[in-house]
């Protein structure tokens, strides 16, 4: 009686395990491309609906809201800290600093440690601020979303115009990247 050994050859197992390397590494990369691209849209629709809420509340309350860069959510910050969060309060003194007659209206903690938030705005000014008719004051700007040490395939940026409207940015041309309002690509 003749035993006949079944199993694989060296060379099979070789084989099998190239392709599951393979098919792993595919995987993981559409895998990180699909939670940053989430992590982005997230932060981004956020950031939207903070602006939005602030342009609403000075819309329904008639008076001043600022939407500025926090730390803590008790008082503004300089415009490099837009990544750390935003606060928006009703300045009624128009000052944009968070006075003890002022209201706190929602502060928003941002968890990402890798994403840069940056604004530039007409007249370089650090704050967004909407008056009773839910206008900017005299400010357009945008805001730009970057991840650090990424593709700047992600990067995004959302657009906020005079009249208090806001818009993201799209990628015109097809080429993969979103462009700023000037056609650039955008970079924090």
């Amino acid at each position: 009686m003749t035993f006949r050994q079944k199993g694989f050859t060296i060379v099979e197992l070789i084989v099998a395990m190239a392709i599951m390397i393979i098919v792993m590494h595919l995987g993981v990369s559409s895998l990180k491309t699909m939670t940053l691209r989430s992590h982005m849209t997230t932060h981004v629709n956020e950031f939207v609906t903070m602006q939005r809420m602030a342009r609403q509340f000075a819309l329904n309350h008639k008076a001043n809201v600022t939407f500025c860069a926090s730390i803590d959510g008790l008082a503004c910050v300089s415009k490099k800290h837009w990544n750390e969060g935003a606060l928006i309060f009703v300045d009624r003194n128009g000052n944009r600093k968070v006075d003890s007659d002022d209201k706190i209206v929602r502060f928003f903690q941002s968890n990402s440690k890798n994403l840069r938030v940056t604004w530039r705005a007409f007249q370089n000014k650090s704050y967004l601020q909407y008056t009773a008719n839910g206008w900017t004051n005299n400010q357009n700007g945008t805001f730009r979303f970057c991840f650090a040490n990424e593709s700047a395939r992600f990067n995004r940026a959302v657009i906020v115009t005079k009249i208090g409207r806001t818009r993201l940015s799209k990628d015109n041309d097809g080429d993969g990247f979103h462009e700023d309002r000037e056609g650039n690509l955008i970079a924090c």
